[in-house]
């Protein structure tokens, strides 16, 4: 061979990774879905016998943070980077942006050949002419659906993808959510609705095959496995291996899809045996927020849902002989946000080009078995946020904050913020910073002084009339909807709008409202209280009166933390039975302001009325919606 002929060998190996041999070690990443800290038997819970001598043979992180439901703690993974600043939190939902570098594209530059194996639930499944005909299928009643599709996992990074998209999928036939709409499997960008067998078993056989094809060079394989999840679903043949003593049928399902999860880890574990790849091979075995009610989060308090320990304190272990993480317990404080810049420093690879990251390196502090990098992790959830470091944890309300020493009381058992004003004074700034930074509109606090506006009603204003009976009661409510929207909110928006009564009106008794469902059959108010707190400090679901009094306009703003990613498509008045008396509430320039200082209008004249017809009954009567020109406010 000439030398010429020689060097361009030389390169195409190179460029085809497989000059990276054996210094280059695999990475293996498993995701299980709502398993909680007490589900494991090395933590008390149910039989896990593979999952139990892994977290012996590794390296256990026992203070390992996520989110508190599986959308967000798969994109800090994915990109390093907090999930309000990728448009994937506090909500499950959202579609990764192809701007994102993900961990599967840093690999796959250095050589790495990157695979995906079960959830993504961090974009649409792809809108390719097979999908959208078989989504026109499935949704035949209702013609006016329009689909818009997602990027598709392979944009992100990975050479090989056996995925569904949604969330709480069917494990036997559908796989997705709750039986309606396509069925969502696919083989990269073929869309496979004729495969069938257990959504578990299914994707291990791939994760095998994946592994067997590319034992000869370095591979990065993500494995977000469905299990636990609902709906609860298990094979005959793991409830016949569940204890007979186990008489409560939930559980019993629940306990065999434990085992159904340990199985398909062993079988993974043993296909690296079998190659004998195991030992120059990283493995991550974690899960992607705590356990729902039919789980297990004890020693802490919640689980999925919650921002609590047993919401985002998840069950995590590291593995990798060559690389010494064996046999141990590291307590340093890291989390999901970690992953990419740790793995990548792990195998030697150098971080690539990437937007600014919210995670560190953790890796020379797990080899050493010294101190965390990571000083704190910052979520939100609906009606507060939270705060934690390696020592305390906080959780800010809209009145009150609670104060936890996690080194004594992990169980969060006893509130000591009052005795400890300088930590509370602390965390608060370093949430104040993290708020700051992302741009969060927090859904339970005041938005920014910078943001107050004055109200600026047009010619045409919005009308709405009730006269609520003095049959009604508090607890009665009418929700008015007058405009809708079908685009997404995101966790850094506002809604603001300009609001007023007229004479004779009573000032209080009614709030604005975005919501989902109908109007017509029991929608879903989503400012509840603690949940809509204007820039005067007022929670909307207490029915604040405008300040000025009668015929006089206020300006609102309030933040939408709480309610993306996701659609926010009604948006109305809710009447509550406090005060029989005639109201008539006037609305003008509802908008929903973007984090770049742009707005989306909703309602700015007539045309933009969206109303569903509404009932009236003895609690609610003479309900009239209409524009009104500004000189008859009040009339």
């Amino acid at each position: 061979m000439s030398c010429r002929s020689l060097l361009i060998s030389m390169l195409l190996i190179v460029l085809s990774g497989q000059a990276f041999g054996k210094d280059s070690p695999n990475v293996v990443y498993i995701m299980a879905d709502d398993l909680g800290w007490g589900d494991l038997s090395v933590h008390g819970g149910l039989p896990t016998p593979s999952i139990d001598k892994l977290f012996t043979e590794g390296v256990e992180l026992t203070n390992f943070m996520g989110w508190c439901v599986c959308s967000p703690t798969r994109a800090m993974l994915l990109t390093g980077r907090h999930p309000y600043r990728v448009g994937t939190g506090p909500e499950t939902g959202g579609e990764l942006a192809k701007q994102e570098t993900t961990i599967a594209t840093a690999f796959k530059s250095h050589g790495y050949r990157t695979g995906v194996f079960g959830k993504w639930h961090n974009g649409a499944d792809p809108a390719t002419p097979e999908f959208q005909q078989a989504y026109e299928e499935a949704w035949k009643e209702r013609p006016n659906r329009n689909y818009k599709g997602g990027l598709g996992v392979n944009e992100h990074g990975f050479d090989e993808a056996w995925v569904y998209y949604g969330g709480g999928a069917d494990y036997f036939t559908r796989r997705n959510s709750g039986g309606r709409g396509p069925i969502s499997w696919w083989h990269n960008r073929e869309h496979r609705p004729q495969d069938v067998g257990y959504t578990e078993d299914l994707i291990t056989e791939h994760v095998v095959e994946f592994i067997r094809d590319n034992k000869d060079r370095p591979f990065f394989c993500y494995v977000p496995f469905h299990l636990i999840h609902a709906p609860m679903q298990a094979k005959d043949s793991d409830l016949a291996g569940v204890d007979a003593k186990v008489t409560d049928q939930t559980q019993r399902v629940y306990s065999a899809m434990v085992q159904s999860m340990d199985k398909n880890l062993a079988a993974i574990l043993a296909e690296l045996d079998k190659l004998g790849l195991r030992d120059d091979t990283i493995i991550v075995f974690t899960s992607d927020n705590g356990a729902t009610k039919d789980g297990r989060n004890l020693p802490f308090r919640g689980g999925k849902h919650s921002l609590f320990e047993g919401g985002t304190h998840l069950p995590t272990v590291v593995h990798w002989p060559n690389g010494k993480v064996v046999n141990g317990r590291w307590n340093g404080l890291c989390g999901a946000l970690d992953m990419f810049p740790t793995l990548l420093a792990m195998t030697g690879l150098k971080m690539p080009l990437t937007r600014p990251l919210d995670g560190k390196n953790i890796w020379p502090a797990l080899r050493d078995r010294g101190p965390s990098p990571v000083e704190s992790y910052y979520w939100s959830w609906h009606n507060e946020d939270a705060i934690r470091t390696a020592n305390w944890r906080l959780h800010r309300f809209a009145d009150r904050v609670e104060l936890y020493d996690i080194r004594e009381d992990i169980g969060e058992t006893v509130n000591v913020a009052d005795k400890h004003p300088d930590i509370v004074s602390s965390l608060v700034t370093k949430m104040n910073d993290w708020v700051s930074s992302m741009g969060v509109a927090l859904s339970h606090l005041p938005p920014p002084a910078t943001l107050d506006a004055k109200p600026e009603p047009k010619e045409e204003v919005l009308e709405i009339s009730v006269t609520v009976t003095g049959t009604a009661k508090p607890k009665d409510s009418l929700l008015v909807q007058f405009a809708r929207y079908e685009g997404n909110v995101f966790a850094t928006d506002y809604i603001e709008y300009d609001i007023a009564v007229g004479t004779g009106s009573p000032l209080k008794g009614f709030y604005y409202t975005p919501f989902k469902g109908n109007s017509n059959d029991q929608p879903r108010n989503e400012f509840k209280r603690g949940e809509g707190v204007d820039q005067f400090g007022r929670d909307q679901a207490t029915g604040p009166e405008p300040k000025g009094g009668p015929g006089v306009w206020e300006h609102r703003i309030i933040g939408l933390s709480s309610y993306g990613p996701g659609i926010l498509p009604g948006h109305g008045i809710t009447f509550k039975g406090f005060k029989p008396g005639n109201y008539k509430i006037y609305i003008d320039n509802l908008s929903i302001r973007h984090a770049d200082g742009t707005r989306t209008p909703l309602w700015t004249n007539g045309k933009d009325t969206r109303v569903n017809k509404i009932k009236e009954n003895e609690l609610f009567e003479g309900i009239t919606i209409r524009t009104v020109d500004m000189a008859d406010v009040g009339k």
